[in-house]
């Protein structure tokens, strides 16, 4: 997410500062409001003392946290030491074995992976139509139901999409407004993927092999379907291989960050008189 140009699956947003924002507030996701928020972090001393050093302010402000929020985001990325295709480009002949080595021709001929996963982030940053398959939650779980459609009224969407029915996510027309473009997904990175399951934009995909059919299948039906996506014809073989060249995207152990031990609050009426005593001075 550092290295993005645009950030969510229709590139609704451009930095993480904004996303950090975005999530907080939206009312499927944290459904905070800021004005309670910053009153939250006031009431941690740490909190109160840390955002001082940096940010010179007396009091945590909300535009400051997402300033810090996105900070750290951009220290998860990935270690080309622990990844073995990184070692293998930098002159590891020994850091893919042979299975990976016959993918990675594969994702550059005959898959035709390479023409949207190009580049250091193994993605065009461009937005593509699939015919993914259709999330089976949409049809068994209600709350799944409320969410897509709560989501497709707040951003407009028209009033038969989520009054008739229709339970899909529009993707990139959410940015554009251009019929053209329902449906269509940014690229995915194919960073740290082997763990990053399930797949597609509705998580519709359980493993790496399954993605690897669908697009051997030339992906799925879609109004606005990508020209690009043709069938491919793989053997069993080749498909392990594409596989096992796709895990090698990865670190050998996953990125995980322990969950931090928070700082102790303090009760509220201890906060208002910090803050009277600063505002005397």
């Amino acid at each position: 997410a550092a290295h993005f140009r645009r950030l969510m699956w229709d590139g609704s947003l451009d930095r993480l500062e904004v996303q950090a924002r975005s999530a907080m507030q939206a009312p499927v996701e944290g459904n905070g409001k800021a004005g309670i928020v910053e009153m939250r972090l006031r009431l941690v001393p740490e909190y109160v003392d840390r955002f001082h050093d940096v940010f010179g302010t007396e009091w945590p402000r909300m535009e400051d946290a997402w300033l810090a929020i996105a900070a750290f985001e951009r220290t998860i990325v990935s270690d080309p030491a622990r990844v073995p295709f990184d070692r293998f480009l930098a002159g590891d002949a020994r850091a893919l074995p042979e299975a990976a080595k016959r993918g990675y021709a594969l994702f550059n001929g005959k898959a035709r992976c390479i023409v949207c996963h190009g580049g250091p982030l193994a993605s065009d940053e461009q937005y593509h139509a699939l015919g993914v398959p259709r999330q089976l939650l949409f049809d068994s779980s209600p709350l799944v139901q409320v969410a897509v459609r709560w989501q497709n009224a707040q951003r407009e969407a028209p009033r038969v999409l989520y009054r008739g029915g229709g339970d899909e996510d529009l993707g990139r027309w959410y940015r554009t407004r251009d019929p053209a473009d329902i449906g269509k997904f940014r690229t995915p990175s194919l960073r740290e993927l082997r763990y990053t399951g399930p797949y597609m934009h509705n998580g519709v995909f359980a493993t790496l092999h399954e993605v690897v059919e669908f697009f051997d299948r030339g992906g799925g039906d879609a109004p606005n379907k990508s020209p690009l996506l043709k069938p491919l014809g793989l053997d069993a073989g080749e498909k392990a291989d594409l596989v096992a060249f796709l895990e090698s995207l990865s670190m050998d152990t996953p990125l995980i960050v322990e969950t931090p031990e928070l700082p102790p609050m303090r009760p509220l009426v201890e906060t208002v008189a910090a803050q009277c005593s600063r505002d005397e001075q």
